[in-house]
């Protein structure tokens, strides 16, 4: 039986077409990224350990940030596994009774409510300033807030908010914050960003970036990193809430063990990223990798409203990572009938993250050009005719 289900595995790998992903991750790669996952590396193999140090360092480049100044700390896990682990690190831990401190959340999506749900499953004190999800943060608010609760000493967000790809201004915050107090410590999770929006980190003072593998630099899932200020990292020690989630001892272990990991690492995605980075570097890094993503989301964006659709998010605030459009209100629309039909023509998009507006998304990032993006918009036109539905959309 378990010969007869690895064959089907094989010919369900090699005869199944691979589906393009309209989705924010995880995306379509390169096949050489893929092949560089074809060699078994075992973790002390000191050529591996050379690649997690070359990965640490090329991070740090795409920051453009000093490996004095900062320090790259990998995690393995999804990207989550990283926000946590710099949100359980970076606050110190206090007596229940002790309120000198206060973590501030700033959330206007599923991610931002993330952090919330973090602060309170490791019981860090906190405190929540909220946006409407199609509202980005306002920095006005955050230094008013900072100044009516001085315990304030740690200030969380993020930047691409993947439920409906809205852009925070964290650059702007960051400086504001540092305006205010320069003691406070900025973390900003980075995950639908890092690698096609440049953020100064010492510009605009964030101390934890937090970012993940299988984003903008293409590669694929498994781990996550955060690039730490080093002169905040090293007053951390004692602080996690976690054994394998400590970003102070996963740093400093890797301090005196340079390329080698307290726990085993995923080894394949590792060098599949390093395959990554490389691709990336040849693109032409954040620049070029932006300015391609930017031009898959104004074709969709134009597009689709050409088709009738309504963008949910204002382009002045939108990113790059997504794209969110409201549902059609006509009786004959199904979000299921739309998706098994582009499924079934190897196109995948994602259902909508907004519990209270029907929508749905179109990914706008991965191994996707120009062309993959009209390909998309021409499949979704033949859908809409497959359900009788008149385009373009009639005012809504």
């Amino acid at each position: 039986m378990l010969l007869l289900r690895r064959g089907l595995f094989r010919s369900l790998i090699t005869l199944k077409p691979q589906v393009k992903l309209f989705t924010p991750g995880p995306l379509n790669t390169t096949k050489s990224v893929k092949e560089a996952m074809l060699y078994d590396f075992g973790s002390r193999d000191p050529d591996f350990g050379r690649i997690i140090e070359e990965i640490k360092l090329k991070l740090l480049a795409t920051a453009n940030v000093s490996p004095k100044d900062y320090a790259t700390v990998i995690v393995q896990g999804n990207g989550t596994y990283a926000v946590e682990s710099a949100l359980g690190s970076a606050f110190p831990r206090l007596a229940e009774t002790d309120r000198s401190k206060t973590m501030l959340v700033v959330a206007n999506g599923a991610y931002g409510e993330r952090m919330v749900n973090i602060c309170e499953v490791l019981k860090i004190r906190h405190m929540v300033l909220r946006y409407a999800d199609d509202e980005p943060a306002d920095t006005a608010d955050i230094v008013r807030t900072l100044r009516e609760h001085p315990t304030i000493a740690h200030v969380a967000i993020v930047h691409s908010e993947t439920t409906t790809g809205l852009l925070n201004p964290a650059a702007e915050i960051g400086r504001a914050i540092h305006a205010h107090n320069p003691e406070i410590t900025y973390l900003v999770d980075m995950m639908s960003s890092f690698g096609a929006i440049h953020l100064d980190p010492v510009e605009n003072h964030i101390h934890y970036l937090i970012s993940s593998s299988n984003k903008m630099l293409q590669g694929v899932p498994g781990f996550a990193f955060v690039l730490a200020k080093l002169a905040k990292l090293r007053q951390t020690k004692g602080n996690s809430r976690s054994l394998a989630l400590d970003l102070y001892e996963q740093w400093d272990y890797q301090v005196s063990n340079p390329g080698q990991f307290r726990f085993t690492p995923p080894t394949h995605v590792l060098s599949a990223f390093y395959q990554a980075m490389l691709e990336f570097e040849a693109e032409g890094g954040v620049a070029a990798r932006g300015q391609r993503y930017f031009n898959n989301q104004r074709v969709v964006s134009e597009m689709m409203q050409k088709m009738g659709f309504k963008l949910y998010i204002n382009p002045k605030h939108q990113g790059c990572v997504i794209t969110t459009f409201l549902e059609p209100k006509h009786p004959r629309f199904n979000f299921k009938t739309l998706y098994d039909y582009l499924a079934a023509n190897n196109l995948v998009i994602y259902p909508g993250k907004l519990p209270k507006v029907p929508s749905f998304r179109i990914g706008n990032i991965g191994d996707l050009d120009e062309a993959d993006m009209r390909q998309c918009m021409s499949m979704i036109r033949d859908a809409f005719n497959y359900m009788g539905i008149e385009l373009p959309l009639r005012r809504q």
